[in-house]
């Protein structure tokens, strides 16, 4: 049996996944995940633009592939709110 067409060009995914982009535009593209990053470009001192290496809900996975790219310049972070919007805090 194969599988059902899910209606993704994989060419095209993977091709648009490792295109170098803004920060900025990462960060609307991929909301409440982990993020690693390839740098290629900084301003002033901040990455500016990069590659997706792995986006995941799960940090692990991240922390994970983070080894793997040994020599690149990373740039980890999670894109979202790290508590529900439901949380209260109190000071």
């Amino acid at each position: 049996m194969t599988a059902p067409f899910i209606g993704y060009n994989l060419y095209a995914v993977a091709r648009d996944f490792m295109k170098s982009r803004t920060i900025i535009t990462i960060e609307r593209e991929f909301p409440n995940q982990w993020l690693l990053i390839e740098v290629t470009e900084t301003k002033d001192g901040a990455p500016f633009k990069g590659f997706v290496l792995k986006a995941s809900r799960k940090r692990q996975e991240i922390v994970e592939e983070i080894s793997r790219n040994s020599g690149k310049k990373l740039f980890f972070f999670f894109n979202g709110m790290p508590t529900s919007p439901d949380t209260a805090f109190a000071l």
